[in-house]
């Protein structure tokens, strides 16, 4: 039958409702009308609150579990949310439905409902131990950037033996690069595209360029006509990109018909601009610290010039290891070097860093601080051969004193404690304040930028209140080069003085930057006291 084979014909043939016994009627939600039949593998929604995807995703459930025979786990951010939503939307949802009383009769509570032989398990994001207990062919995350990171991970690998490994992901965002906005970009990114019915032109709607501000009303972009309810009612979804591995919904509040333009500017005037950007542009903010931007790196670049420090100067480096170690070099006039080697194939463990100890001899009062965790025979070792020099760094915090760094002393000796966030968002202030000058030009600190760009601060919630506990940062891919960046800096708190601004360094000391070969070797450049700004390597390819 076609409603066993389409959910659309399925809505329409039993009169589904909503919780609150409304019809589900597409003619005011013609937007969802694409993504309630859109089942991709992958499937991201990146929206304004309260536009009515938790119905959908909640419909799409219990039919795909009934007429496809899988089982599926609804992920929300906490135990609490899943009373609150299987209580007062779920259970309601069913209530209003006869069609769906029948088929969950056998097996119906807060947490499970049996759908045939199948199940929806409803589950937390707080606790592992909910995430290892149940297996899945279908995953649905709901508030993604509300929930804890690593457990939505745990959630995917309760997929591993399913045919159909099925994730679906939707949320207003936070900031970018983070939850749902991760996802986002890795989607074909459709737009709701309406057509002027003035100038015929065809567009999406955007915050202001849609909005005249003084008279309250949406505006076509080309010929400044005012745009009609209907106008914006009636659309059709334009992919950004094509070939992506998520299929991408942007929902903003403002192509939702009931929603007047003078609502959205009074949102506008009347929230903080989190809010605004979050809950109805639904966009991810970047504000107040959150993300290190590429233009605030980039205003830290000195041109042309790069600096030539002597070899008596006190030179640190910060070296972050792993398969490949990522290092960055700098001195009190800023960081002028960077790069990574792979020590993969490398049999001695001392050898592998070969590229390092050129450093320490080519500055012989050089230190070098590194993480201790990601190489532990390799990074002792090589402290062990220039004692008092390399110190091996760990996170932590001071919870007595609240220090930034905490450096060891007598059997601690070598050794340095650095609380990870604190310490992050200090290089980023001082990014932003323009304190740390960078030797070159934009397209030399690229593949640089581009590990900061995989940071960002995020807020955590307690688990019972949902009050903001503390902002961290966290990673969404490779961020080698930051954290170098980072024991750089715990460095540079004891053999440096970061108290001014060091833009263009000292210009006594600067010389034209010289000329370096792609096949001359790191020993000839050092040699010689010649360096470039890095090696050009492809970023992806690390």
């Amino acid at each position: 039958m076609l409603e066993e084979l389409s959910i659309l014909a399925f809505v329409s043939k039993y009169e589904i409702k909503n919780e609150q016994g409304t019809p589900i009627d597409f003619y005011n939600h013609y937007f969802l009308f694409d993504i309630y039949k859109d089942f991709s593998k992958k499937l991201c929604v990146m929206k304004a609150a309260q536009i009515g995807m938790t119905t959908c995703e909640i419909l799409k459930s219990l039919w795909a579990v009934k007429n496809k025979g899988i089982d599926s786990v609804y992920i929300l951010p906490t135990d609490s949310d899943v009373n609150t939503m299987v209580g007062s939307k779920v259970n309601r949802i069913i209530a209003q439905n006869p069609i769906l009383m029948e088929w969950t009769k056998d097996k119906d509570s807060v947490e499970q409902k049996q759908i045939g032989t199948n199940y929806i398990h409803y589950r937390g994001s707080w606790t592992q131990k909910a995430a290892i207990m149940v297996t899945s062919d279908w995953n649905i995350y709901d508030e993604v950037d509300a929930c804890k990171q690593d457990v939505i991970e745990q959630y995917s690998t309760r997929l591993q033996h399913s045919a159909l490994k099925w994730e679906h992901y939707f949320s207003h965002p936070s900031s970018v690069g983070t939850g749902i906005d991760k996802y986002w970009q890795k989607s074909d990114q459709k737009h709701w595209f309406i057509t002027c019915q003035g100038c015929k032109e065809e567009q999406f709607m955007e915050w202001p360029k849609s909005f005249d501000i003084d008279r309250g009303i949406y505006l076509c972009k080309y010929c400044g006509k005012e745009l009609t309810n209907e106008e914006r009612r009636v659309g059709r979804w334009v992919a950004k990109y094509k070939d992506r591995e998520f299929s991408g919904y942007w929902i903003p509040l403002f192509i939702a018909p009931w929603v007047s333009a003078k609502e959205i500017i009074a949102y506008n005037k009347d929230k903080s601009e989190e809010y605004f950007y979050n809950k109805v542009l639904g966009l991810p903010y970047v504000g107040g610290g959150n993300k290190l931007t590429k233009a605030h790196l980039m205003q830290n670049l000195t041109g042309e010039l790069i600096i030539t420090p002597e070899d008596n100067e006190r030179i640190v480096i910060g070296v972050d290891t792993g398969n490949n170690v990522h290092y960055v070099v700098g001195c009190e006039q800023g960081i002028f070097y960077y790069s990574y080697f792979s020590k993969g194939e490398l049999n001695s463990s001392i050898a592998k860093y070969d590229e390092l100890e050129q450093l320490m001899k080519r500055w012989p009062r050089a230190v070098m601080v590194i993480d201790q965790g990601g190489d532990i025979k390799g990074s002792r070792e090589l402290r062990a051969k220039y004692p008092g020099r390399v110190f091996l760094c760990s996170f932590g915090s001071d919870r007595k004193t609240k220090e930034l760094v905490r450096w060891g002393k007598n059997d601690e000796d070598g050794a340095v404690i650095a609380d990870r966030n604190r310490n992050i968002q200090l290089v980023v202030d001082e990014f932003i304040d323009g304190k740390i000058s960078l030797q070159g030009k934009e397209d030399d600190w690229y593949d640089y930028w581009i590990h900061w760009n995989a940071l960002t601060r995020i807020k955590e919630f307690d688990q019972k209140t949902m009050e903001i506990k503390r902002k961290l940062w966290v990673r969404n891919g490779d961020d080698h080069w930051a954290m170098a960046t980072i024991y750089w800096r715990v460095g540079m708190s004891r053999f440096g003085s970061m108290d001014n601004k060091i833009i263009g360094g000292n210009e006594t000391n600067i010389k034209e930057a010289p000329v370096v070969y792609a096949n001359q070797t790191i020993d000839a450049k050092f040699a010689l006291g010649q360096y470039k700004y890095k090696k050009k390597y492809d970023w992806r390819k690390l």
